[in-house]
């Protein structure tokens, strides 16, 4: 094999792109998806068609409402946004014994101890990206179920703030 020649041709194509001469990747369109407004729950995904919008059965979102009236187009992403937000559960006080038992059942993801409280996620998801959380402030143990992303100071703050009787989450 001839590896002057690869060497070359891969500098080449270097080259090129770096000089602003290569063909950028065009940006693809975000996935769509039907959604049912009610349960939050995906019918089915979508693709563009002539400029509309279709089933992969080739209903339009028109037709498709014929037979499912809650039904609404929207990105992957916001699919997921409003199913997660279903999932959700505020923060409840629990004893000691439930949050040693959900410390202990299985590794924590993201334990995390500071001066104002302690918290930590199951590792075992409820559904996509949510998870139950679990806190200590004060003394005292709280339990809500939320996304797993959400940072220790946020899940301090909110359980706090719940401690105190504004509701927050």
């Amino acid at each position: 094999m001839n590896t002057h020649n690869v060497n070359t041709a891969a500098s080449e194509s270097t080259k090129t792109w770096v000089n602003g001469q290569g063909k950028q990747p065009e940006r693809l369109a975000p996935e769509m998806v039907f959604v049912f407004r009610e349960t939050g729950k995906i019918c089915g995904r979508a693709i563009e068609l002539d400029g509309e919008w279709v089933s992969l059965s080739g209903e339009t979102l028109a037709e498709l409402q014929g037979w499912y009236s809650d039904l609404e187009l929207v990105t992957a992403d916001e699919a997921a946004r409003q199913y997660n937000a279903r999932l959700i559960k505020p923060w409840a006080e629990i004893d000691a014994a439930r949050y040693e038992d959900q410390l202990y059942v299985m590794p924590p993801l993201d334990w995390t101890r500071t001066p104002d409280g302690e918290s930590f996620k199951s590792r075992e998801m409820y559904s996509g990206d949510v998870t139950h959380i679990f806190a200590c402030v004060r003394g005292r143990y709280f339990e809500c179920r939320d996304r797993a992303g959400k940072h220790h100071c946020d899940l301090i703050l909110s359980a706090a703030l719940f401690l105190n009787g504004n509701c927050a989450h």
